[in-house]
């Protein structure tokens, strides 16, 4: 790899340098066999840390103080959805994949989840109704990605309100349920 200042493949071991870098991956140093499956549920596990991390972040600043609301033009929440969104999307396909179940590759949530459904059966009201709130704000995986679409028409038109918390605590049972 030629030299670069952002990334590189070795770290000398015993030195300041390890101090100085952060390992992208862990599954990278797996044998063979195991790389792949860890190297799946690695990502994931990253999507949902991410999740929480943002949400905590972002419930500061718009709670600063109890019985206080700050109303803000808040572009940390749709960093947060998106996290939320994609876990569940990457949790529903390490499912498929570990049952070896085939799946369109595609990022609807809805698509995703029903394939799931129809071969293993989940009878959750609160995660069938995660996921559709979820497919309302973002039915494609590019409405929290992108302000336009292909033909420059705005995604978000209207406002929406979310109930973060009760959106984070389902994702964490459904990540949970899908990838333990």
């Amino acid at each position: 790899m030629k030299e670069n200042k952002f990334i590189k493949e070795h770290v000398q071991f015993g030195t300041k340098e390890v101090f100085e870098w952060d390992s992208l991956t862990i599954s990278s140093y797996f044998k063979e066999e195991h790389r792949k499956k860890e190297a799946e549920k690695e990502i994931v596990d990253a999507y949902m840390e991410a999740a929480e991390s943002i949400y905590i972040k972002f419930h500061q600043q718009t709670n600063p103080t109890p019985g206080l609301k700050v109303m803000r033009t808040n572009q940390m929440c749709i960093a947060f959805l998106y996290m939320c969104r994609h876990t569940i999307e990457l949790s529903i396909k390490y499912k498929l994949n570990l049952n070896n179940i085939e799946y369109d590759k595609v990022h609807k949530l809805k698509d995703l989840w029903k394939t799931l459904n129809n071969n293993i059966k989940i009878d959750n009201e609160d995660y069938n109704e995660l996921i559709e709130a979820l497919d309302i704000i973002d039915n494609d995986g590019c409405k929290l990605r992108y302000a336009v679409d292909k033909k420059n028409n705005e995604y978000n038109t209207k406002p929406l309100f979310i109930k973060a918390d009760l959106i984070l605590t389902t994702t964490k049972e459904i990540y949970k349920f899908l990838t333990q």
